[in-house]
């Protein structure tokens, strides 16, 4: 259970760690980076985040476009922020990811350089994947695939691609300890120790290394992350490669004990066609409340939300005038505090800023929450579903609008719309992260008997190496759909076949 006291001493610490900051936000088509970081150094940073999506967009098929919603991220300049965005964080966490119907963050702790962007490669990998490849990978793939691009790097002109981790090569190398190949193709990093953890990385690097490494090994894990979708594990493994588990074993202890690995080279592309870059001076405010402004962008836990609203407070009533002050009490106001307060606070925020798609948002919320609270004002919801309008107009991909709008006609005979229905399937569309989306989106579905498109979003969650729990009642609910859709054939008919597959993220 996570201890409110946790969040006031990161508070205090934050305060004194960032004393003399100067909070900059910089924006490029990819992601919004937050940063107690001089303007170059703020610049330099978010341009190595767009080369690096740049890598992962020409080394994987078919995805040449930025994303439609940007990621946030968030260098802060010590560790102590991070256990107010994520209290109970364990020692030694230098970063993190977060996906919820709120929001979706990625955050480090800036004070180690090359650890901090290994801690952003993977993380921003697992967001690409999830984003552009909807299929139920091998949990081995999917952490190898964070772990083979996390390790790239970056100089002035080139891209090494396939480099390794010092810390992932130690749990394998020269030692007997790896963990059995059966295990490695049926299961997850969940419930394993340690040593075995830090094992179960290494392996599923080395493995994806490994298919990486030519053309041809390439074409071979196509065929086994294919196969393994119909056969055992192992039956996949034999029908790909040709090898049992043992034999694929002995073929990685050789393929890492010669010494070496190799790795490729590509050009760097900010030197030729830099992305475009725009960076503001925040305010003298964001010292002090830019972890809140991250944990609100991700959700506050209810034993963190009486402390941090008082917090919040306190600073903003040193800020009064101040924007971002006003905003970051607003939002913590109508999800935790006075409701009426967040309404003077967004009001006067929208007098200068009436097309601000987050501040509408936040006023749909407001009345959302009031709508699901024990004595719900006359048209709470017709008033969250106008403000959510507003909102999407000024921004038709700001997924939690469109989710939220979905949340505010439960119960009402509109849910079942066909407008609903596309509302909550577009939130998905640009939020892919968010499993409680995607849950709800085929409850609603399976509801409306669209049983087939209701199977094609859940299957990717079926196999989620990092929750076990989802996994199983995705699973439980694909069942669930496919017992209808055979109920509701006809007699004699056979069973729809699938929607054909997307391809596999691959290197070149």
């Amino acid at each position: 259970m996570w201890r409110i006291v946790a969040g006031l001493a990161a508070f205090l610490l934050l305060g004194t760690g960032a004393a003399r900051a100067e909070w900059r936000r910089a924006e490029s088509p990819n992601f919004i980076l937050h940063g107690d970081l001089s303007e170059s150094a703020l610049r330099e940073r978010i341009l190595l985040l767009e080369d690096f999506d740049r890598l992962l967009r020409t080394l994987t098929p078919g995805q040449e476009e930025p994303a439609l919603n940007r990621l946030h991220v968030y260098i802060f300049p010590n560790r102590a922020p991070l256990g107010v965005v994520r209290p109970g964080i364990p020692a030694g966490i230098a970063g993190f990811y977060m996906a919820s119907d709120d929001g979706i963050l990625a955050m480090i702790d800036g004070t180690n350089l090359e650890a901090g962007n290994e801690i952003l490669f993977h993380e921003y990998a697992h967001h690409f994947m999830r984003q552009n490849y909807a299929l139920p990978y091998p949990a081995w793939y999917v952490e190898g695939f964070a772990e083979y691009f996390s390790t790239a790097r970056f100089t002035t002109r080139k891209i090494d691609i396939g480099q390794f981790s010092r810390g992932r090569v130690a749990s394998i190398v020269g030692t007997a300890q790896w963990l059995p190949m059966e295990r490695m193709l049926s299961g997850g990093p969940m419930n394993l120790g340690r040593e075995q953890m830090s094992a179960y990385y290494a392996q599923a690097w080395l493995m994806t290394h490994y298919f990486y490494s030519t053309p041809e090994r390439q074409a071979v894990l196509t065929r086994l992350i294919a196969a393994q979708r119909g056969a055992s594990p192992v039956e996949a493994l034999r029908s790909a490669t040709g090898l049992t588990p043992e034999a694929f074993t002995r073929e990685l202890r050789t393929y890492i004990g010669r010494g070496s690995i190799a790795y490729r080279q590509m050009e760097r592309g900010t030197p030729a066609t830099p992305a475009t870059v725009t960076i503001t001076m925040l305010p003298r405010s964001a010292r002090e409340l830019m972890a809140y402004e991250a944990a609100l962008r991700v959700g506050v836990g209810e034993e963190q939300a009486p402390a941090y609203l008082q917090q919040v407070r306190a600073i903003a009533a040193r800020f009064p005038d101040d924007p971002l002050a006003m905003r970051v009490q607003a939002h913590i106001e109508l999800r935790h505090g006075d409701a009426a307060v967040a309404d003077r606070l967004l009001d006067r925020l929208l007098v200068t800023s009436a097309n601000d798609a987050e501040l509408l948002y936040l006023k749909g919320m407001r009345w959302l929450l009031a709508e699901e609270s024990d004595n719900p004002p006359e048209n709470a919801g017709r008033t969250a579903r106008q403000w959510f309008g507003r909102a999407q107009r000024a921004d038709p991909n700001h997924w939690q609008t469109l989710y939220r709008y979905a949340q505010s006609l439960r119960g009402e005979p509109a849910f079942m719309s066909e407008n609903t229905r596309n509302a909550m399937l577009l939130a998905n569309q640009l939020a892919p992260q968010v499993h409680s989306i995607t849950m709800n989106a085929a409850s609603l579905l399976i509801s409306r008997r669209e049983y087939a498109q209701a199977i094609v979003l859940l299957t990717p969650l079926t196999g989620d190496p990092h929750n076990t729990g989802l996994a199983s009642a995705a699973r439980q609910m694909v069942e669930r759909a496919q017992n209808a859709m055979r109920a509701a054939a006809p007699a004699g008919s056979s069973e729809p076949s699938r929607p054909p597959a997307a391809g596999t993220p691959q290197s070149e």
